[in-house]
């Protein structure tokens, strides 16, 4: 082994450059940042070549002075902090210093800003992070950091970039993250001289969704919010057939400083837990602003992960304020009924017997619930014109008619819902409803499945499954769920042990039961393919309407669709 020796400056300055220069965006999230920092109202984003020709970013921020910008290129310079205790009390984005000297060591930079208050600025231009080469110039107030042949001295940083694309696309999603964190800030995104985003200067927030996001989340992502003491808990999530294939749509801000965390993405995909395919990801932007001093920020060098003093209050409140949004279901209410749906409304209920009509809530299903009225919001059930059962298609789907328009529901999918809601209500009590057999059956399984079996007798019980060891491989079953008193109850405990047996021995059943209890509800719903008639009909629809997520069954498939009268105008030409 060789002696100890020191690095020299050069090989120390590209090692701390790779802690912060990742790839093109790192440099575009870290002069960004400086430009937040300087209180801009307007930033220029300018790459050419997916980043790794040129990145210049532009800014009408305070600027500085020739010395101050001379001193800005070289390592621990900040204005951000002046001593330890600076670091738990931060509101600036950038504080460690390292920035500039870091991209700076591997690119060939220049530095072009002015203070309002002067009458020129200062330029400057390095080359690896050496030798700076400054003088007079005339410029606008505010800075410009030109950063050019990014990684040209790291020729082995240099081949693992991905391509100009991939490397656009990354500066992109730096970008709109940005730009959500910071509505008041105009943002302008060009490449190869061409315009790619533009983020004109918002006073709403949610105005910057469509923008960052895309047209998809247009009227599809709805505010939330949630208070403890000084922790606020609030942003915007998407309907919950609103889904993407991957996590990119989760955008996550602490203190408007854009996070990967896993302890927020676990919050918001237990925000969706039974409203979403397993296999989707919703689409989110959460906010969660707390003091400084509860929020430890100097975890990593590029600033994105964070720490929190009080991790399980700030989980617990991220799921709260998502449940909260979700469970309103507001994107089944519709607006106020206008003179074309009056007639209609009259027209249609012409083929119905009025006896057997059923008035809900105008803003049905998010404005009551099981247990009582919603604080603030009339009982509309006698003032407004019911609901009237049409009829089935293909002995699935039930067709209703609304005062606003047309009710599709998925029979199965509805019910389903209603069953899991009920079951795990049940669960959290202590155990599912169930039924005593007269005549105990027997089930027989492998080896394998019957030591897991034995292992989990007690939490198999809480599912409503009241099993006794009858010798090697067999069991007795004294009693079922109650839910399953009319179907075959032995194919759905060989699937529950057969999910049981696929998490190995050992497995916590406590922390795993909804798939247990969504094999349930599935079993115990009514199918596809079976008559109903009215009545069961709008029993099925009073039932989900008191469900607290009545829009999506537990596999994340749509209960229901709604056709306004809007809709059938335009449908039809008369729009």
């Amino acid at each position: 082994m060789s002696k100890i020796k020191a690095l020299p400056p050069e090989v120390v300055a590209k090692i701390a450059a790779g802690e912060v220069v990742e790839r093109p965006a790192s440099v575009v999230k870290e002069l960004l940042e400086n430009a937040l920092d300087a209180g801009s109202g307007s930033v220029k984003v300018e790459v050419q070549g997916g980043g790794r020709k040129l990145i210049r970013v532009t800014d009408d921020g305070e600027g500085m002075t020739a010395e101050e910008a001379l001193l800005s290129l070289k390592r621990y310079t900040t204005s951000k902090i002046d001593s330890i205790e600076d670091l738990f009390a931060l509101r600036s984005f950038g504080f460690r210093g390292e920035a500039l000297s870091s991209i700076a060591a591997v690119s060939r930079m220049k530095v072009v800003s002015r203070k309002g208050e002067e009458i020129s600025g200062v330029e400057i231009i390095l080359e690896a992070g050496v030798s700076p080469a400054s003088k007079e110039t005339g410029c606008p107030p505010g800075t410009s950091v030109e950063v050019r042949d990014l990684f040209f001295n790291l020729p082995a940083r240099l081949k693992f970039l991905k391509s100009p694309g991939t490397e656009l696309s990354h500066i992109g999603d730096i970008l709109a993250k940005t730009a959500l964190a910071n509505p008041r800030t105009r943002f302008h995104f060009f490449h190869d001289g061409k315009l790619l985003a533009n983020f004109p200067l918002r006073e709403d927030p949610s105005a910057r969704l469509v923008e960052a996001l895309g047209k998809d989340v247009a009227g599809k992502m709805f505010p939330f919010q949630y208070r403890q003491g000084e922790l606020n808990v609030h942003g915007f999530a998407g309907e919950p057939g609103l889904t993407r294939s991957n996590s990119r749509g989760i955008f996550l801000f602490v203190n408007r400083r854009p996070v990967r965390d896993r302890l927020l993405n676990h919050a918001v995909m237990e925000g969706f837990r039974n409203l979403i395919p397993k296999d989707r990801y919703p689409v989110a932007v959460l906010f969660v602003e707390a003091p400084s001093s509860e929020v430890d920020v100097n975890v990593h060098p590029s600033k994105w992960e964070v720490k929190f003093s009080d991790s399980e209050t700030v989980h617990r409140s991220v799921i709260r304020a998502i449940r909260g949004m979700l469970e309103d279901t507001p994107w089944l209410k519709t607006p106020e009924q206008n003179r074309g749906v009056e007639v209609l409304r009259e027209a249609s209920g012409a083929y119905l017997p009025r006896e057997k009509e059923v008035s809900f809530p105008h803003s049905w299903p998010g404005s009551f619930r099981e247990g009582g009225r919603k604080e603030g919001v009339e009982d509309l059930r006698e003032s407004h014109p019911p609901i009237s059962f049409l009829g089935q298609v293909r002995e699935t789907y039930l067709v209703f008619s609304s005062p606003e328009g047309l009710i599709l529901l998925d029979q199965h999918a509805a019910h389903e819902r209603i069953m899991l809601e009920k079951v795990s209500e049940d669960f959290s009590r202590g155990r599912v409803s169930s039924q005593s057999l007269l005549l105990p059956e027997v089930i027989e399984l492998t080896p394998a499945e019957a030591k897991i079996t034995e292992e989990h007798l007690p939490d198999l019980a809480r599912v409503g499954f009241d099993l006794e060891p009858s010798g090697v491989r067999t069991f007795w079953i004294r009693s079922i769920p109650q839910i399953l008193a009319e179907e075959e109850p032995l194919n759905a405990l060989r699937e529950m042990i057969k999910e049981i047996a696929s998490w190995g021995e050992g497995a916590d059943l406590e922390r795993s039961f909804d798939p247990l209890l969504k094999m349930l509800a599935c079993r115990g719903a009514i199918q596809a393919n079976r008559p109903m008639g009215r009545e069961e009909a709008h029993a099925l629809l009073s039932g989900l309407q008191k469900c607290r997520f009545p829009s999506h069954c537990p596999h994340g498939r749509p209960t229901m669709l709604k056709i306004t009268y809007s809709d059938l105008e335009k449908m039809f030409g008369r729009k």
